[in-house]
């Protein structure tokens, strides 16, 4: 009753505090946090109440942008207590750190961030599980002072890329040359982690001289294998555009068409800032990155020249002689793949003596098949001259004239061609280059003709 303290009873608050903050690694050293990269946890939790806890538990939440639910690569592990309690307690104002990872994948790289809290409970004496709290990301400065989570901001990296191909369509004569087509596919990645939109693809054709040439018909929008609209990609879309060229002689005798496909977007407020060339799709020609798209020609130039001759028997004698008349006709064809031009004829005529001799007429242009003409000779095409020659008697004398003609042409590209004529005559052992010959008869002529008769000086009846 005398001299006892006053005292006043205190009831013992339990509270703890957690807070998660976060580093990022940039495993790939692009300087940018994205698909590769290892954001490190730490996560502190404090006993900020005045009575010791036990039971600590963490209970992580990870989600990407669109608040889909990830899992930590690794974690939450515990590293320590500041006051060396064991794990799982905590004294009043002790400090527990643990740590957790998670690597970026590239699909959650395209949400634009990596969302996490974690939910710490702890038990006070006494009690089970009565002391909880939400994590706080350690920033007061973002004007959210608790309980906020600690959200790692992925950086935008707008990407296109752009993949062209090509195959030809074979006209059946087994080379890539006039008439056959260039089927060209395009591809349009968007590789990187935001929204593209205002797409445009714009084509550049060229021959194996670098003269433009002009698509027979697209680069038209064929799809998108995430459904978007044309002009519009989402992260990680690839649209499909197509396009065909049906080769022209002309650009045909350059020997490559060449072709790059630009493509040009804009990523979220921002006006055509996201372009890229196309690459052709083969990495084994030493050239990985935008790369045209060439076509090599196989140009085949071949030209065939043929002669035929026809004697007309002006003195009806059935020989080939003095006053008859030579008629040849020549026959250029077009046997290769390529338009030829400047086309030359050049005739050599003998007799058989190996004197050279003069026509009276010709070679004369007469006429041409496939809009060709007597300098030019369409693929496919042919065209036809006419010569003559009036047999003369001491060429007649000779027994033969001999006459053969060289053509020769060019491609626009400058390849060069030629060839000797044939007799057309392929039953007489020479298939191919051999001169065009007719036997002479001389018009002069001599015949001795010897009779005998027998004296029969000795009467006897005998020639003896």
């Amino acid at each position: 009753t005398t001299d006892d303290p006053t005292i006043t009873n205190i009831t013992a608050s339990p509270a703890i505090e957690a807070t998660k903050t976060a580093t990022v690694l940039d495993n790939n050293g692009d300087s940018n946090t994205g698909a590769g990269d290892t954001i490190v946890y730490t996560i502190t939790v404090q006993n900020t109440g005045g009575t010791t806890l036990s039971n600590i538990t963490l209970n992580d939440e990870l989600t990407d942008g669109n608040g889909t639910s990830l899992s930590l690569t690794a974690g939450p592990l515990f590293v320590s207590n500041s006051a060396s309690s064991a794990q799982g307690s905590l004294a009043v104002n002790e400090i527990g750190t643990y740590t957790a990872t998670y690597t970026i994948s590239s699909s959650v790289e395209n949400t634009s961030s990596v969302n996490n809290r974690v939910t710490v409970t702890a038990s006070s004496p006494g009690q089970s599980n009565n002391v909880t709290d939400v994590s706080d990301d350690g920033d007061d400065n973002d004007d959210n002072t608790e309980d906020d989570q600690t959200v790692v901001a992925i950086d935008a990296v707008p990407v296109l890329e752009v993949t062209k191909t090509a195959s030809v369509t074979d006209n059946g004569d087994g080379y890539t040359g006039p008439g056959d087509v260039i089927n060209y596919v395009i591809t349009v990645e968007n590789k990187g982690n935001v929204t593209l939109s205002s797409l445009t693809v714009i084509d550049s054709l060229t021959d194996g001289n670098g003269d433009s040439l002009v698509m027979s018909n697209g680069p038209y929008f064929s799809g998108s294998d995430q459904g978007s609209a044309e002009g519009s990609l989402v992260a990680g879309e690839t649209a499909t555009y197509q396009a065909y060229y049906i080769i022209t002689s002309t650009a045909a005798a350059t020997g490559d068409i060449s072709n790059i496909a630009t493509a040009t977007a804009s990523s979220p407020g921002n006006s055509n800032d996201v372009f890229d060339q196309s690459d052709d799709g083969d990495d084994t020609d030493g050239n990985l990155v935008d790369d045209p798209t060439i076509t090599s020609m196989n140009p085949v130039p071949s030209i065939e020249v043929t002669k035929l001759v026809n004697v007309i028997d002006n003195n009806s004698n059935s020989l080939n002689d003095t006053n008859d008349t030579v008629v040849y006709t020549i026959t250029v064809n077009n046997t290769g793949n390529l338009l030829l031009t400047n086309v030359a004829l050049t005739d050599v005529f003998t007799d058989g003596n190996g004197n050279v001799l003069s026509l009276d007429a010709g070679p004369t242009f007469v006429s041409a098949t496939s809009s060709s003409n007597a300098q030019s000779l369409q693929i496919g095409g042919s065209s036809t001259f006419t010569a003559t020659y009036t047999i003369v008697q001491n060429v007649a004398y000779t027994g033969l004239i001999s006459n053969q003609v060289s053509v020769t042409a060019n491609t626009s590209g400058g390849i060069n061609v030629s060839d000797l004529s044939d007799d057309g005559d392929d039953n007489d052992g020479n298939t191919e280059d051999d001169p065009t010959t007719i036997q002479t008869s001389p018009a002069a002529k001599i015949e001795v003709t010897k009779t005998a008769s027998v004296i029969d000086t000795n009467s006897n009846g005998k020639n003896d």
